[in-house]
């Protein structure tokens, strides 16, 4: 005796059909959804090698995302995200921007340190690698991170889990705070990096396209996700601050102090 894989019925070895729903035994289990599931999480989808990174594809899609914002949304929508092409294709490429315009800017420009005729200039590698490298691990890490809740947070919203999708939200949304970061290389510009806030709207605006939370849900949705995205930047950067400048910023040999 052998089953039926549709209703669960016994059938007679060699039948054609199912005597009680008549399912052809001769078809194969077509079901799609087991093996065309895609799986969202990094650690499990393939990574992109590293010649795949396509930097006009980087470059159209963060223009676009800026200047063009509900049409990119609108096309991202229609695409199926990949956690491992985001973070490996966008979010590293992006992030190392600032870090390395920041590990420039302290190195070789260097910042002023007091006021007046008692300012001078402070030059430093070890303070530009660890801001550098505080800065990039806190911008993968905390896309990462803040995708994660987000995602959790959907069926609050009336939303639908999709890791995937909250990861193209946060990613894309950061875009403007890392192209900012060019102003990194002369440190009295950084301030500049208050542009970087527009993303807050990327982010508004692209909700409607990746998470799709019930319209009554948007607001309370988006206010959350800010809030969790300030509080998870300040945690890691705090963090990674202390345990990067203790390694990196040792002693007072790390400074080349001149006259300003």
């Amino acid at each position: 005796m052998s089953f039926c894989p549709k209703c669960g019925a016994e059938v007679k070895d060699g039948a054609q059909f199912c005597h009680v729903c008549g399912f052809s035994m001769a078809t194969p289990n077509t079901d799609p959804t087991p093996n065309t599931q895609q799986s969202n999480n990094p650690f499990t989808t393939p990574i992109p090698p590293l010649g795949s990174v396509n930097p006009s594809n980087i470059f159209t899609r963060a223009m676009n995302i800026m200047l063009k914002p509900k049409a990119e949304w609108q096309a991202v929508e229609a695409e199926t995200p990949n956690a491992s092409s985001i973070l490996f294709g966008y979010v590293i490429p992006l992030a190392l921007i600032p870090a390395i315009f920041t590990i420039i800017g302290y190195g070789v420009i260097g910042y002023k340190v007091g006021f007046g005729m008692w300012s001078y200039t402070v030059k430093s590698w070890s303070m530009g690698i660890s801001a550098g490298l505080t800065s990039f691990i806190a911008s993968v890490a905390g896309v990462y991170i803040v995708a994660l809740i987000v995602d959790a947070l959907a069926p609050s919203f009336k939303a639908p889990k999709n890791f995937g999708r909250a990861l193209q939200l946060v990613a894309y949304s950061f875009t403007p705070m890392w192209i900012i970061g060019v102003f990194n290389i002369f440190p009295p510009l950084a301030v500049l990096g208050i542009l970087g806030l527009y993303g807050l709207y990327l982010m508004y605006v692209g909700f409607e396209h990746t998470m799709k939370p019930a319209k009554e849900s948007l607001v309370g949705y988006y206010l959350a996700t800010l809030g969790i995205t300030i509080v998870t930047y300040l945690v890691l950067g705090l963090i990674l601050g202390l345990i990067l400048g203790l390694i990196f910023v040792s002693s007072a040999a790390a400074y080349n102090v001149g006259a300003y």
